[in-house]
């Protein structure tokens, strides 16, 4: 088994540091009690302990693992019809992550993201947190100076 190992490693604790908008998702494992998700990149914003910089950046490949999951529910919203068709979350053939917001539970958190799959679509986790794994920062993030632009 070839396990890659990661040069940087952070958790939910620092949550409102890490930027998941248009994050892509390209691949999402189920196992018992975790959900691995491999992403393409995310961005690190100043204020996390692991960005040294003064400006947020972007990561290169990058893997979420929610840990001590308890239940996960998947839905793809239809134009045509009213009702939220739930799904494997292992479905997803091209998520984009346009909203990710995190609920604190009695024993656990939960994980709301709301995204684009070929139509608009919602996934919720309930787990008890996350560890986001990464190598390199890979330059700014796409939003950076972006005011400035304006």
């Amino acid at each position: 088994m070839n396990l890659k190992s990661w040069k940087k490693s952070s958790t939910d604790v620092h949550f409102d540091d890490i930027d998941f908008h248009d994050a892509l998702v390209e691949r999402i494992e189920v196992k018992e009690r975790e959900i691995i998700v491999e992403l393409e990149s995310v961005n690190i914003l100043p204020g996390h302990p692991l960005n040294p910089y003064d400006a947020a950046k972007n990561t290169d490949r990058c893997r979420l693992v929610f840990q001590q999951v308890t239940s996960n529910q998947a839905v793809m919203y239809s134009s045509e019809e009213n009702v939220p068709q739930p799904i494997p979350c292992t479905d997803f053939k091209s998520l984009e992550i346009l909203k990710f917001e995190r609920f604190q539970s009695d024993e656990s958190q939960i994980f709301k993201i709301f995204g684009a799959d070929d139509q608009f679509c919602g996934w919720e986790v309930r787990a008890e947190g996350f560890v986001l794994q990464w190598n390199e920062f890979m330059g700014d993030a796409w939003f950076v100076g972006w005011e400035q632009d304006q």
